[in-house]
């Protein structure tokens, strides 16, 4: 492992970055001390963004599919990381009841990772990044630990529990102590499945001997490594303040001759200080090594498996070349350590693909693949064909042959993708008690070139029931770039359209039938009016809105949506 790690890393030298005056081939002059205890599994992936949603009747469960997890065994995978916003999908105080379509979904999960020999970690991920969490954490967390131990207590050895994601805003005794109170909770339980525990300070490697010494012998200890901060996080629309979102082309590992320059929003912070005085120290790999070194010196000392589990780069702002580099220096020195780990994420800002698309054999970004020791597959040219024949966009769940689902909410909305009154089939949509402008959408990730539907006359097809009148609009946009202007394409349904009888009603609405409305560019945060310039060969997604006025104790149901001709 250690020899094929270090000819992998002499051969990442990209043509045209000679301006660095560190080696890209960089490795360690000697080897490092190794962690002596290691976990189960070696090295994985998180699978965010999936049972992360406020409701389990929001989780977008056909985001990842079984082939997700027959893919990310091929690249070497042999853990899966899986956040899920456990707070927000019980009943509330004072039980907190797990609702069962969580355990629905849960269950599939776990059933595909075992039957793929994936060990799948159970990550509580109910996780703000500013707020901290309560002094009494432990009243939410030991009855909704009892409940997952009942359920997965004899699951095999595959399936893991981690306690709580970033713990921060509490005192390193209280969070040893509620820690503490939770891995007895779960112990009197099951006895039988490892539980991942970790520090304070958002899982930091220096809030690791601050852990106490618990004397349950089946956990392993993690940390979280995204050194250093103003590389990995170059680009971030949240944390702050400041936030980094004008921050780009940071370089990694520092280089003065391509320091960038510092955005107005961030001058005289200390973005500004950090970047023109600490930097070039923060990003030296010594300084990285040196990090990671005290995780191993825990590990010893405690005699304990530690695991990385969460590190990455967000690439919307990071330079190509800097940021395979920094992957191939963190995991090779991670995998020299004995730590095993789990990058942050496989769809997503910081994942392993090139584009929102996400297709496995098309867009898979081999060098960050390669980069963390995984092997991927060779890929193929994409068809650049129009779609010629009308598709599914919801049938019971969202088709992921096709599209992925969202929503955005108030707080107040309903919404869910699992409404059991459909029309026909499991389940419907529910949609209703919006403020005005709340949305749903479907994202055509796997491309959106409506041109040739359109112009053969297709209709956007779906049934939908309502016992109050209504009025929103249904909407195509196209993408948002520097290249294109996020045209709306859209087509109002009113009481006309859609009586509020509360019976199920088929409604067509011809492509050819809908009037551009105009733009929302969210980069300068202005509107454009309509100028005919929507182009049915470039639509990001589909869209349900709110567009006029509230709809408040107003609820729609929404099933077979699809384009048909």
């Amino acid at each position: 492992m250690k020899n094929t790690l270090l000819l992998f890393l002499a051969g990442i030298i990209f043509a045209g970055c000679g301006t660095t005056e560190t080696p890209l081939n960089y490795t360690e002059e000697k080897q490092p001390e190794a962690a002596l205890r290691t976990a189960p599994f070696s090295k994985g992936v998180n699978f965010s963004g999936w049972f992360e949603s406020f409701s389990a009747t929001g989780i977008p469960f056909t985001k990842y599919t079984e082939q997700d997890f027959i893919d990310v065994k091929s690249l070497g995978v042999d853990v899966i990381r899986l956040p899920v916003k456990m707070h927000s999908m019980t009943g509330g105080e004072p039980h907190y009841t797990i609702d069962p379509l969580l355990f629905k979904f849960l269950d599939i999960a776990v059933d595909w990772a075992e039957k793929h020999g994936i060990y799948i970690i159970i990550d509580n991920h109910s996780f703000d990044p500013v707020r901290g969490i309560d002094d009494d954490i432990d009243r939410i967390l030991i009855p909704i630990w009892t409940q997952i131990a009942q359920r997965y207590k004899d699951r095999s050895d595959y399936v893991i529990y981690e306690i709580l994601n970033e713990p921060h805003g509490i005192s390193d005794a209280r969070w040893g102590e509620v820690q503490g109170m939770v891995i007895e909770a779960i112990r009197r339980i099951d006895q039988r499945h490892a539980i991942v525990v970790g520090g304070t300070d958002y899982n930091s490697i220096g809030k690791l001997s601050a852990i106490p010494k618990y004397t349950d012998p089946n956990l392993i200890y993690t940390f979280h490594f995204y050194d250093p901060y103003l590389f990995t996080h170059q680009g971030a629309s949240w944390g702050g303040p400041p936030l980094l979102t004008p921050l780009a082309g940071v370089p990694f590992p520092a280089d003065r001759r391509r320091m960038p320059r510092i955005p107005s929003e961030l001058r005289g912070t200390w973005v500004e200080s950090s970047l023109n005085n600490s930097y070039a120290n923060d990003a030296a790999y010594s300084k990285l090594s040196g990090a990671l070194d005290r995780a191993v010196a825990f590990s010893r000392e405690r005699d304990v498996p530690v695991f990385c589990g969460e590190f990455g780069v967000y690439m919307i702002n990071s330079h190509p070349e800097d940021r395979v580099r920094w992957y191939a220096f963190v995991a090779g020195a991670l995998d020299r350590r004995n730590i095993s780990r789990a990058s942050w994420d496989y769809y997503g800002g910081f994942g392993v693909f090139n584009s929102d698309n996400g297709d496995f054999y098309y867009d898979l970004n081999t060098q960050i693949v390669s980069a963390m020791g995984f092997t991927p597959p060779a890929q193929m040219r994409r068809s650049s064909e129009p779609l010629n024949t009308g598709f599914v966009i919801f049938d019971d769940y969202p088709n992921r042959a096709y599209v992925s689902a969202g929503f955005w909410s108030d707080g107040n909305t309903a919404f869910s993708l699992y409404d059991t009154n459909s029309a026909r089939g499991e389940f419907a949509i529910l949609w209703g008690n919006t403020t005005r402008y709340n949305i749903f959408w479907f994202s055509f990730d796997k491309g959106g070139d409506f041109s040739r539907l359109a112009s053969e006359g297709c209709c956007l097809e779906f049934m939908a029931r309502a016992e109050k009148p209504v009025k929103f609009d249904v909407r195509f946009i196209n993408h948002e770039s520097a290249q294109s202007i996020p045209w709306r394409m859209s087509y109002t349904i009113d009481e006309n359209i859609l009586p509020p009888d509360g019976n199920w009603r088929l409604i067509r609405v011809p492509l050819a039938d809908m009037r551009e409305h105009g733009a929302w560019v969210s980069a300068t945060q202005s509107w454009i009016g309509p100028r005919g310039q929507f182009s049915w060969a470039n639509v990001r997604q589909l869209e349900f809105v709110s567009e006029y006025s509230d709809m408040k104790d107003i609820y729609i149901r929404f099933d077979e949506i699809k384009i048909s001709r």
